[in-house]
């Protein structure tokens, strides 16, 4: 005789196995290594270290004395509250990755146009094709290929305008530059550490890994702000 009850349970758990593989495919935010919960907030860890991320950013917003140095800051704060908001609410289809990918870019000419005003000249044409074709693999990336490699050319994006403008900057920013790159090479490192052992971490115990990265990515956003806020 069939046990109904342990048939559904299987079908329950087969169901559950199957949406732990689904995450660890890796698309954000429904990918990211924090199970979402089913009522309420979908991952409230990482929602709440980022709720803690914009509080710290608007610090410094609302300390800005120049208008470029308050459009980097403002661009990073709506990076990390619809960053915020995906770990909320999660909706079906590639609207939320959409957005975050479109605000990285944001961030990106957000601090080309701080370089540009804070030492009052752009990049030579060499770097600007360079940075064209940065951006040209980018796009061939995010839509070709998962998303985990789109974060890493975002953030060669983001180490090329820093090392462009690196000799024209104060031995002390520079040497917030060599922090700012350990810190992105850790947060791409975990990345792909999601991706490829998600399943494994997850199974092992279901801990919400992913509050790594939003750890990572605080210190990360508190060296910028900390450093650029005042030029």
């Amino acid at each position: 005789m069939v046990d109904v009850n342990a048939e559904k349970q299987k079908k329950i758990d087969m169901l559950e196995n199957d949406k732990i593989l689904f995450l660890c495919m890796y698309t954000f935010p429904f990918n990211t290594s924090e199970k979402p919960k089913k009522k309420g907030i979908a991952q409230p860890y990482s929602a709440l270290l980022n709720a803690v991320n914009c509080v710290m950013i608007l610090y410094f917003l609302v300390q800005t004395k120049t208008q470029y140095a308050a459009i980097l800051l403002f661009s990073i704060l709506c990076f990390e509250l619809f960053h915020v908001f995906s770990h909320t609410i999660h909706i079906p289809g590639s609207i939320q990755i959409n957005i975050t990918h479109f605000l990285s870019y944001c961030i990106n000419f957000a601090f080309l146009f701080f370089f540009y005003n804070y030492l009052k000249f752009l990049p030579g044409s060499l770097f600007l094709f360079y940075y064209m074709c940065l951006i040209i693999i980018d796009i061939i990336t995010f839509f070709n290929m998962n998303v985990v490699y789109s974060i890493f050319s975002q953030a060669v994006l983001f180490l090329s305008v820093l090392f462009y403008y690196y000799p024209y900057l104060s031995k002390v920013i520079q040497q917030k530059i060599h922090t700012l790159c350990f810190l992105v090479l850790i947060i791409i490192c975990l990345f792909f550490n999601e991706k490829y052992n998600c399943k494994k971490m997850l199974d092992m115990y279901p801990l919400p890994y992913h509050t790594l990265i939003e750890i990572v990515g605080i210190f990360l956003f508190y060296i910028i702000c900390s450093t650029f806020y005042k030029l």
